[in-house]
């Protein structure tokens, strides 16, 4: 829940960034003194904002490819240096606490040279804090990380959201091109043929300024052409509007074809798949649910429409390799279960049965009856009982002991993070045993050793 308030946010901090950035750029010049004072807070609360995130990114969970959480913090650095760690450093650059250490530099020689290059190194500083716009990646990012995150379930309002973030994002392309169109003329320096001194509104308020830019700026997206409107005689001018027409041409471009997916994927008869689980999540009893509770019964969901419209529709050999796939940890990190003949290892790998657990679930209660075992994919998980805990991670497996003896569980195994975890019932491993007696026979001589162990350090435990 915290990640969720956090994304939810930055999202809004940095779409608020991406509005001050070319104000900023374009008029902060011609801001009053508390005005001007106040701007400059809020652009430096925000790039220290930005560069903590940089910090925080580094220790928070990303998500894999299957959906699934990684809390690993030497996982999620990988992945962060590998991906967005340079663009993001780049981003949060903080060209305003620069302009503010430069200004203090300058403010005590008020010689004309010192002037001069102060407005120089302001300008150039100004250009340069268009490095900033490189928060727009960061933008989308954080749209669909929270997407991952929050509680919006149904398809369709999903589709709803990306068309009206389409529509943002083209409102701050024109805004965008309504501050460069001023800036231009402010970077020449107002020349007597630009368009700013043709409209006569050099002395004009901000107000009126961002009204005549944001016109000329929407004719030009829009390819319209109108009287009222001079035609660019600088090159500078020349090129921004040609610049301006071709993004113009994209946006609608992207409008269009962003509308009519929607359309047409809401309106087909189309996907049984999403119709089956936009049938589940908007069920009365679906939600009545906890959000968690939720989150589980559509990851189940989901894995049995996988099973039975993909994996009991292969054959048996492609389907031992599609688990083994799905299941890398569970191979790797050589368990008693998984180190035994390879026939019996496949046998195990197309009986399992995907489950999902939110952090503080309870996934077996001591003393239950022992009827499933689990194997863990991803996350973490405690096991614990009044003598001994323990804490298991991927790849590890529990409830084994109880399951191949019978009898009742030794111990409550509670999940410590999100767990993607693979279960094996005791009706399974009965059909794995009828084919494998021997290497079932091999496991129960391992696990009562393992048993023997746990009993003898119970008693140890119970003598102290």
């Amino acid at each position: 829940m915290l990640r969720h308030y956090y994304l939810m946010y930055m999202v809004i901090l940095t779409f608020v960034n991406l509005i001050t950035i070319p104000l900023d750029m374009a008029f902060s010049e011609e801001m009053l003194d508390s005005a001007h004072k106040y701007w400059v807070t809020f652009n430096v609360f925000s790039d220290t904002m930005f560069c903590l995130d940089v910090a925080i990114n580094f220790q928070m969970g990303i998500f894999s490819d299957d959906g699934q959480a990684i809390l690993d913090p030497k996982i999620i650095r990988q992945d962060y240096f590998k991906s967005w760690f340079g663009p993001d450093v780049v981003a949060a650059f903080p060209v305003d606490i620069i302009i503010i250490i430069v200004e203090h530099f300058y403010h005590a020689d008020t010689a004309s040279l010192m002037a001069s290059k102060l407005v120089r190194i302001l300008m150039f500083a100004r250009i340069f804090s268009m490095i900033r716009l490189l928060r727009v990646p960061k933008l989308l990012r954080f749209c669909f990380e929270l997407e991952s995150v929050s509680d919006i379930q149904l398809e369709e309002v999903k589709k709803f959201f990306r068309v009206f973030f389409l529509f943002l994002l083209i409102i701050l392309i024109w805004h965008w091109n309504t501050c460069v169109q001023y800036f231009i003329s402010l970077l020449e320096e107002f020349p007597p043929d630009c368009w700013v001194m043709q409209e006569n509104i050099k002395n004009a308020t901000i107000g009126e300024k961002y009204s005549y830019a944001s016109f000329r700026a929407f004719s030009q997206l829009a390819w319209i052409s109108t009287k009222s409107i001079q035609s660019p005689t600088r090159m500078a001018e020349r090129w921004t509007a040609v610049v301006s027409m071709v993004i113009g041409y994209l946006m609608c471009f992207a409008l269009v074809a962003c509308l009519i997916a929607t359309v047409g994927s809401v309106s087909t008869a189309g996907n049984e798949y999403k119709k089956k689980i936009s049938q589940l999540q908007s069920s009365k009893m679906f939600k009545k649910l906890p959000r968690m509770l939720r989150q589980r019964t559509t990851a189940q969901y989901k894995w049995q429409y996988d099973k039975k419209n993909i994996l009991d529709l292969v054959s048996k050999r492609l389907r031992k390799d599609i688990m083994a796939d799905m299941c890398p940890n569970l191979l790797s990190k050589g368990s008693m279960f998984m180190m035994q003949d390879r026939e019996f290892t496949e046998a195990i790998l197309v009986k399992l049965e995907y489950e999902l657990f939110n952090a503080g679930d309870i996934i077996i209660h001591q003393d239950a009856k022992a009827d499933n075992m689990f194997f863990i994919e991803h996350g973490r998980v405690l096991m614990k009982n009044e003598y001994f805990q323990m804490e298991l991670y991927d790849g590890d497996h529990f409830g084994e002991t109880s399951f191949l003896f019978g009898g009742r569980q030794l111990a409550t195994v509670s999940a410590l993070t999100a767990c993607s975890l693979f279960s094996l019932s005791l009706q399974q491993f009965k059909e794995i045993e009828e084919e494998f007696p021997h290497v079932v026979n091999e496991l129960r001589r391992a696990a009562q050793m393992l048993k023997n162990d746990l009993e003898g350090d119970i008693r140890l435990a119970q003598n102290h």
